[in-house]
């Protein structure tokens, strides 16, 4: 291609991005119009705005809604690229509206991020705000999840300001359980900014610690100061895809919910309130409590690796093109060892071996939406969505598989010394 040619190809290229970024910037107002009222009827929101701050920048926030983007959109004030997770490239219309008038930087849970961050950080050079919430998942529990290392460093090297920014009272209008929204009070808080300078004087482990500081929020302590109530409808439905222990005889797998209560076969039973608490206790600490048990079962299993859970589900396997290569029923179980799935049979196409049931370990083990789980096997070629019904609980999962490994670590450790 000769010389002429090539600046030919760029300007048209240039053109076809400034005409993108007008279509992105007009569907951003508009949508941001329309959803103003109804963010502020339905959560009684109230905002600090960002409007004044002169872009380009990085905004950081907690996550604990399906709806913060929208919420982050308002309180900004102008466009912005959002890092969304790689699920929404497989909803049909909704993906083709999506790229088309929000073009979001797409990001592959429990993967390593690093071309996500090359993606954001070509944005934010080009001119362009990006969103991020660096938890990259929405709290189980009402705190806000831990952030992983990488973001100190990117933040620090992206070479534009970042905003912290934190949402209080999201968690207890949507608990990640909950199928509806419920009506109370979300307030977002512009935390600080921190210049490319500032930035640059810190090193990324304290860049990181700060951005976890500010982001920081405790449901529950909030409503020990000041008891709000969230409203709504079937406040408990699907509780169970949070809670997988009886808080009561303390059995795994044995709790269901209707509208008002959860119960268990034992003959617990505890109404979920407005206020966010099931009977006495808050979803904090009854999910630090599962947890810690199920370290202790664990723990106690010694060389015993009989099943803990397992649960009949849909088997997605996800090319790298974030297209379904195959879907079928199979199964999802755990022992002491790790997280296994089971799907496809020798009379179907389904299973790439053609020679019987697949088995696969699961690893880098995430969650979406309320209870999706995204994970990668033995094969970088694909990854797995697995999706079990309303009452599924895929965070028995992720909590066997992180503590299934720490007890590895711990007793490697041992042995080592031993």
């Amino acid at each position: 291609m000769t010389q002429t040619k090539r600046d030919k190809t760029k300007k048209q290229q240039a053109r076809r991005d400034r005409r993108a970024l007008r279509r992105y910037k007009i569907a951003f107002a508009f949508f941001r119009f329309i959803m103003t009222p109804f963010v502020r009827l339905k959560f009684r929101f109230r905002y600090d705005s960002l409007k004044k701050i002169k872009g380009p920048y990085l905004l950081l926030a907690n996550h604990n809604m399906e709806m913060d983007p929208i919420l982050m959109g308002i309180a900004a004030k102008r466009q912005l690229f959002f890092v969304a997770s790689e699920h929404i490239a497989r909803k049909g219309f909704g993906t083709w509206f999506l790229m088309r008038y929000f073009h979001p930087i797409l990001h592959r849970k429990g993967k390593d991020g690093a071309r996500s961050v090359m993606n954001i950080l070509k944005t934010l050079r080009s001119g362009s705000s990006v969103m991020l919430f660096p938890e990259g998942n929405r709290s189980f529990d009402g705190v806000t999840c831990p952030i992983p290392e990488a973001t100190g460093k990117m933040a620090k090297h992206a070479g534009v300001s970042v905003i912290t920014y934190r949402m209080e009272g999201g968690y207890l209008s949507q608990p990640r359980f909950s199928t509806t929204l419920r009506r109370g009070r979300v307030t977002g808080k512009l935390i600080r900014v921190y210049s490319p300078e500032e930035l640059k004087a810190m090193s990324d482990s304290e860049v990181n610690e700060a951005i976890a500081r500010d982001l920081y929020e405790d449901a529950y302590e909030a409503q020990e100061r000041e008891r709000i109530a969230f409203k709504g409808k079937r406040l408990a439905k699907g509780i169970e895809s949070t809670l997988y222990r009886c808080p009561q005889c303390g059995a795994f797998g044995t709790l269901t919910s209707d509208n008002k209560t959860l119960r268990c076969t034992c003959g617990y039973e505890a109404a979920y309130d407005v206020y966010g608490y099931l009977g006495e206790h808050s979803m904090r600490d009854l999910c630090k409590q599962q947890r810690e048990a199920l370290r202790q079962r664990l723990d106690d299993t010694g060389s015993d690796a009989g099943e803990i859970f397992r649960d009949r589900v849909t088997v997605r396997r996800i090319g790298e093109d974030h297209k379904v290569l195959t879907e079928c029923v199979g199964e999802i179980y755990a022992n002491r060892d790790g997280v296994y799935v089971t799907y496809g049979n020798a009379e179907t196409d389904d299973n790439p071996a053609a020679d019987g049931p697949m088995t696969d370990t699961l690893r880098e083990i995430a969650i979406y939406s309320r209870n999706y789980i995204a994970a990668y096997g033995g094969d970088d070629a694909w990854s797995y969505d697995i999706r079990g019904d309303e009452s599924f609980n895929a965070l028995k999962y992720r909590d066997l598989h992180t503590e299934a490994a720490s007890l590895r670590e711990r007793r490697g450790h041992a042995g080592a010394t031993d």
